[in-house]
Order: structure tokens, then sequence, then C-alpha cells
């Protein structure tokens, strides 16, 4: 991608998700000594360090998924000082606070589309198979976002009952924000666990047997 040949006006990249850091990956080896990297949280961190080495300069807040997001990094970014020139690494559509509060920080705020969220739709066997486990116990969802949960909800919904059906089990989520909106949708089973892998997997496991 051409944007990233020349990143002399930029002192700080944004990298909203671990898919935008994969998204990054595929058109930059290394990042100029001059340039910093955030990500809203430790889990997107890793990802961005197992992407360029454990060299690389990333401001995010630290902790677990309940204190991170983009509040957490705005306030990061407001200890250390707010940086002149920002460009964010993002989907074709996102929150924005966070643009929105670095440009009346005086911020000069740039977005990039590095990769496009596509909507999640079944097709007639998966909505067959969907109908099928629908004849047996409720099921453990994981939800990394709140955009999640609105996709999940439109796949769903021209199978009769499946979303009934997926709120009656439970859920995983790793941010709070994502956690009020699984119970605005219907969920009641609600768990929240750190994004790392081994987490999350003990953490499906325990509702798992909360259901059985």
């Amino acid at each position: 991608m051409k944007r990233f040949s020349d990143l002399s006006d930029i002192d700080l990249v944004l990298l909203v998700s671990p898919a935008s850091v994969a998204a990054v990956a595929h058109w930059v080896d290394h990042w100029p000594s001059h340039v910093t990297l955030a990500t809203v949280g430790e889990g997107t961190a890793r990802v961005a360090r197992a992407a360029w080495g454990e060299s690389v300069p990333i401001i995010y807040p630290a902790g677990d998924a309940a204190h991170s997001g983009s509040e957490a990094l705005m306030a990061e970014l407001r200890k250390r000082g707010i940086p002149s020139r920002v460009l964010i690494c993002r989907g074709q559509t996102g929150r924005e606070w966070l643009s929105e509060e670095l440009l009346s920080e005086g911020a000069d705020v740039q977005k990039l589309m590095c990769y496009e969220r596509l909507p999640l739709q079944l097709t007639v066997q998966q909505e067959d198979e969907l109908r099928e486990a629908m004849k047996g116990p409720a099921p453990v969802t994981y939800i990394t976002s709140s955009e999640a949960i609105v996709s999940l909800l439109r796949a769903v919904h021209p199978v009769e009952g499946a979303w009934e059906w997926i709120t009656s089990g439970a859920v995983v989520v790793i941010h709070p924000r994502s956690e009020s909106k699984v119970l605005e949708a219907g969920f009641h089973l609600v768990r929240m666990s750190s994004p790392i892998d081994d987490e999350v997997e003990k953490n499906v496991i325990a509702c798992a047997e909360g259901l059985g």
C-alpha cells in the first residue's frame, strides 16, 4: 500500500485491532525509527510485537480487557503527550470516539482503511446445520467486539428461533462495553475474560460446564 512508503508526516500509527495488525503487516516489514505504534489493548500489542519484534515502541493501556479500550488508550496518550500526527489503521467503519478526541486535542488525524469488514452471511447449508444444532443444548458464544453482536444477529435472523436459542446459552466477552451490549441483546449468562487464548478457553469451558 502506497501510504506506508513514506511515513515522514506521521508520529504515531494506531492499530485498532489484531485484524488491522495482520492487514498492515502485509505492507510493512519494519517501522521507521521516528514512528511509535499504539493499540487499544494489550492483546493487540502482543500481536504487533509478534509481527514486528519486541523492540518496536508501542503505547497501550496495561492490564486486562476491563482496563483497555479507546478511553484507556486516550488517557495513556494524554499522560505521555498527545502526538501531533496520527495515522489510524482500521476497517471501512469503526468507532469514531478516539479520532474525535485526538482532533479536539489538536492532533492531525488521518484514517486509512487497511481491511474490509464483510457481513457474516450464512449459506443454505449453514442455516440447515444451525437448525439441526438448535435441537441440542444452547451454545457458548465468544464475542470479541460490540460490532460482532450485530453481525451475528443479522446472520442468524433468517433462521426462526435461532437468536433466542443462542441467547439462552452463555457468552464470553473481553471488554465491559461488549458485556453491556450482550445483556441488551438478550444474553443472561455472561462471563468476562482476558483476550489471552488460554484464558478464553478456560472461560468457555467454565460456561459450558455451567450450562451442562
